[in-house]
């Protein structure tokens, strides 16, 4: 019964006689029972970027209403960024996925409306296994692309088990160089960095302050707070220059001049770490090559390219050298992927290290210790993979280094598709990209159109999504479980379990789910165990667990929910390379016709009449890369991008703060806002990459700001070899543009 006026005076009685007026409380307003509103404190852990920080997650009646960090988590330290906190705004977009959808309009482009009709799982399954599957047996499996990193296990199974060679990601303009390098020079790529026994830091464009890495930026925030001192390059006077002792706004793609120049003087004024470099490293087998090499690289010519005075470099050299333990951190992007000489920036940057004696040392770079969580590969042993033949749709084959590193290209795939082997690709599979994380995403668009039969599992409906024949929608990391073990803030073995918070929502499924779904169809030998069942992901986690020896299985380690081992650390006296030395000269480059040791090589693209002045992108710290712009949290807080400019340089144009621009390169112009500010360089145009999202399915992303990658040339391994890019950077900041108010 609905309570109106009438019937509430009714209730009461209207002479306030006081035991109807109660007895209508009682019957129209009793209070819940204790039991209907509960509220649980889950462990988990997020998924926004790599170190996947701890999260104590707080649900209520199903719902998740709180994320915060998980108190004796090492990667988070007990914290969360904006972006981790702010993940239940993806978990509860509105714009989300909801079911698996066919195309019915065969016209494909960001202006049209992919006529989505709703099916079930099993016959997009169905449809995309005759698919694939037609297409092995008629074109071979190099006809198939999969854009995708390669994991979870399930995923890289189902890849090899078909003998599918094209799996293509975004390694190239993330840190495939530092994959190249450290593999030969220390025996490994690693993320660690102890940081707060470091007594000098040396950051060549290291921004980890204002990308919310929290990990990197408590570390480094202790050692400022135990004295160390911390020393910044950076064309930007950003968070990270901001906290630093000195900052230098140099030249943009010059910091290996300084890097060498650095080198130079260590060596020539023999203040390396003796000891370390004596016994550990192949120095002595190479000096007098090495001493010959670095000659050639002063800091008076490290000035002349860079703008940072020669009697800085000299000092600061000196300084790194004796203050000791000291740090030249590398990470993504930052300096790993932004021009074509980053593959010798990296080279150079390790040697800095190795020269001051902080590989796998106190105060320096160090492999993580981890327990050891048997692969899927181990806990269940499959058949011998068929072999890998065909085309190679990016032209990795040409870059052998990076071929066994099994990274792809995205800088290069464009030139594959549409021009060196236009039509070989007939499937596509691309799984949680969008084409704003390439060079030139119209002609991604145009590389994808060319394609018969694409699949896309993501979130959301992103523009790559809106390009698909069959859209899958992918649960969350808030709706996914595993085991994740510390490879950051790793002196010791920590994991952390995932769980789901909440059940997957809608129809949404995991990767690893789709996987074993589409091996059951098109590979099904390779996804049974060694009884004849089919492999499930949550009988492997609990397999994993057990083997770990983290519990009986998964269920009773979440309820743990941490696990530490108090190991002590013990540094390495001997490495994974050739020699078990680390290597500054490094043979198996010269083997294959590369420079043992890192030479100048100028940036690919110098300012010119026409474009006069540097291009530079950043992730802002509210935004993880192009995902989150929809986030309703972070939208509200960042909705769009904007060129930032240097007040002279606005003058320059008569460009005054907030005015639309035309920003242009030789590849394409984009149109903003000017965000005039003095913390940038006078020659120089920055823009926040992430935006310029066109589906209009996504409400809030979408037509907010411009897409960054629509300056950024792409090129082709040809070109990457005759610039002497072996390692295979994006070089994705190497772009050129000119300005003009609109």
């Amino acid at each position: 019964m609905a309570i109106s006026r009438r019937n509430w005076l009714q209730m009461t009685g209207a002479a306030l006689g006081g035991a109807p007026l109660l007895q209508g409380f009682e019957d129209f307003f009793r209070p819940a029972s204790p039991s209907a509103s509960t509220a649980q404190t889950m462990t988990t852990a997020c998924g926004v970027c790599a170190p996947e920080c701890g999260i104590r997650a707080t649900v209520q009646d199903g719902v998740l209403r709180f994320l915060e960090g998980l108190p004796g988590d090492a990667s988070g330290g007990g914290a969360l960024c904006g972006r981790g906190s702010g993940g239940a705004g993806l978990l509860y977009d509105p714009d989300r996925l909801k079911y698996p959808m066919k195309r019915t309009n065969p016209r494909k482009g960001l202006d049209q409306d992919p006529g989505w009709v709703r099916i079930s799982w099993d016959e997009a399954l169905d449809t995309i296994a005759a698919k694939f599957g037609g297409y092995i047996r008629q074109h071979g499996a190099d006809s198939l692309l999969f854009l995708s990193r390669g994991s979870p296990e399930p995923w890289a199974r189902f890849i090899n088990a078909i003998g599918a060679i094209n799996r293509v990601d975004h390694n190239d303009i993330c840190f495939t160089t530092d994959s190249v390098v450290q593999r030969y020079a220390t025996g490994g790529r690693s993320n660690s960095y102890d940081f707060e026994n470091s007594k000098y830091l040396l950051l060549f464009g290291f921004e980890m302050l204002s990308k919310c890495k929290i990990v990197y930026a408590q570390g480094m925030i202790r050692a400022k707070d135990s004295g160390a001192k911390i020393v910044c390059f950076n064309p930007e006077h950003s968070t990270t220059a901001r906290f630093s002792d000195e900052w230098y706004p140099i030249r943009p793609g010059s910091d290996l001049a300084v890097a060498l120049a650095m080198i130079n003087v260590i060596i020539s004024e023999n203040l390396h770490d003796r000891e370390f470099v004596d016994n550990f490293t192949n120095f002595k087998d190479f000096e007098s090559r090495i001493r010959t090499h670095f000659a050639q690289y002063t800091p008076e010519w490290a000035e002349r390219l860079s703008d940072v005075p020669a009697a800085a470099i000299t000092r600061i050299a000196r300084e790194f050298a004796t203050t000791r333990p000291a740090c030249a951190p590398a990470y993504k992007k930052s300096l790993t992927a932004n021009y074509a000489n980053s593959g010798q920036l990296t080279h150079a940057i390790t040697i800095l290290n190795i020269l001051a004696g902080t590989i796998d040392r106190p105060g320096g770079r160090y492999f993580p210790r981890r327990l050891t969580i048997q692969t899927m590969d181990q806990v269940y042993p499959p058949p011998a993979f068929p072999a890998k033949t065909g085309v190679r749709i990016d032209g990795r084959d040409k870059l052998p280094l990076v071929t066994r590193e099994d990274h792809g290209m995205f800088s290069t795939l464009v030139d594959g598709m549409l021009n060196k082997h236009p039509g070989r690709i007939k499937g596509a599979f691309v799984n949680y990209y969008t084409v704003l994380g390439f060079p030139e995403p119209l002609k991604m668009i145009e590389a994808l159109r060319s394609v018969e039969f694409t699949v896309v599992i993501d979130t959301l409906p992103t523009d790559t999504v809106t390009l698909a024949d069959i859209a899958l929608p992918s649960s969350t990391y808030l709706e996914s479980t595993g085991l994740m073990s510390r490879a950051y803030e790793a002196r010791k073995p920590q994991v952390v379990a995932r769980q789901a918070v909440v059940p997957a929502m809608f129809e949404s499924r995991s990767i690893g789910w789709v996987a074993i779904e589409l091996g059951k169809r098109l590979a099904p030998d390779y996804f049974k165990t060694p009884t004849g069942a089919w492999i499930s992901t949550s009988a492997l986690l609990d397999e994993q667990t057990r083997r770990a020896g983290l519990g009986a299985n998964f269920a009773e380690f979440r309820r743990i929910g941490i696990f530490d081992r108090d190991d002590r650390f013990v540094p390495r006296t001997t490495f994974a390379t050739a020699t078990g030395k680390c290597q500054i000269y490094i043979p198996e480059f010269e083997a294959r016709g590369y420079p043992a040791l890192p030479d100048w090589r100028p940036r690919r693209d110098e300012p010119s009449a026409r474009y006069p002045y540097y291009y530079l992108t950043y992730l802002p710290p509210v935004h993880r890369r192009n995902s989150t712009q929809n986030n309703p949290i972070a939208h509200e807080i960042m909705p769009s991008n904007a060129a930032v400019i240097h007040p002279m340089l606005a003058e320059r144009h008569k460009i005054r703060h907030g005015q639309m621009v035309r920003v242009s390169s030789r590849v394409g112009s984009i149109e903003l806002p000017a965000h005039l500010t003095e913390r940038i360089r006078p020659d120089c145009v920055m823009v926040a990459h992430g935006f310029g999202h066109r589906s209009r399915l996504m409400r809030l992303a979408s037509g907010k700001g411009a897409r960054d990658g629509d300056l950024i040339p792409g090129w082709s391994v040809e070109e990457m070899l005759a610039h002497g890019d072996f390692a295979g950077s994006g070089c994705i900041m190497d772009a050129v543009v000119n300005i003009e108010p609109v």
